[in-house]
């Protein structure tokens, strides 16, 4: 009789807890990370790959940059390419690049950097304000527990509520995705994404429109006991690139997170190695 209450306890405490007040905590901290992130320099080495019809591999592109953030502008600075080192004059153009967006931002007057830092500040807003609407955007349900990257993590499923009005474009595409999430029992940082499009849609940085049932995956990470960053970011879809359509995979892996100033000196490492799986 001990030993089933005791079961059941633990069941309960699992399960008792309110996906809704999980969520709302997370989307809280990753508010507090976004304010952070822009702090540190980071790697960033990612591929994408292009298959036929019958699923054969068509063509691969990787690519290796550094990345950091300055006056709250993304700076990036290619130092590989499919594998291979760039050359010393293409470094050198690199670094140049870098030098001049940085003198630019120096030389900007405050009405110049005010608009600069609004434009990005609205961005961010937008990014958001978007996560927000995450409880009304999905009915959740808590499945379990999950272990991600040695962590504990409350695993909860959301599928798109019916009815769900969304405001803005970010929210608007909350809209067209159903998956599983992994929040950090003790952080409340999200963890685990693994999520699948229900409808077309326009998908970050890349030209490109993800069409139903794509996959998206993002691990995340957390640095210096601080902040939670992206690790690894996984699409595979049939979608439409420049107004073809492709079937494509997206891989981005995320390391060598730094603290960075700006009152610091500037400097990238050169890569340790040129070869990449």
């Amino acid at each position: 009789m001990r030993v089933s209450i005791v079961i059941f306890f633990f069941a309960f405490a699992a399960f008792g807890q309110d996906p809704k007040d999980i969520f709302r905590r997370a989307v809280e901290k990753d508010e507090r990370n976004y304010a952070v992130r822009d702090q540190y320099t980071f790697r960033e080495d990612s591929t994408v790959e292009f298959f036929d019809k019958d699923g054969k591999s068509k063509s691969v592109e990787r690519t290796t940059k550094d990345v950091l953030f300055y006056d709250g502008t993304q700076l990036e600075k290619v130092v590989a390419r499919n594998g291979k080192s760039l050359t010393e004059r293409e470094l050198r153009e690199e670094k140049e690049k870098i030098d001049k967006e940085i003198a630019k931002i120096k030389k900007e007057t405050p009405a110049a950097r005010a608009k600069r830092r609004g434009e990005s500040a609205a961005a961010q807003k937008e990014e958001l304000e978007g996560r927000r609407q995450l409880l009304e955007a999905f009915d959740l349900k808590l499945l379990g527990d999950s272990v991600v990257n040695g962590r504990p993590c409350w695993l909860i499923r959301g599928v798109p509520r019916d009815g769900f009005k969304p405001k803005g474009r970010r929210a608007d595409q909350l809209k067209k995705f159903q998956g599983e999430a992994c929040v950090d029992k003790e952080t409340s940082d999200w963890m685990r994404l693994d999520m699948k499009t229900t409808d077309t849609i326009s998908f970050g940085l890349f030209i490109l429109r993800l069409q139903p049932d794509a996959s998206v995956k993002i691990d995340q990470t957390r640095v210096n006991n601080e902040v939670c960053f992206p690790q690894t970011v996984k699409i595979s879809a049939n979608a439409r690139l420049l107004g073809v359509m492709k079937r494509v995979r997206i891989e981005v892996n995320y390391s060598d997170f730094r603290k960075f100033s700006t009152e610091s000196t500037i400097t990238f490492e050169e890569p340790k190695t040129s070869s990449q799986n």
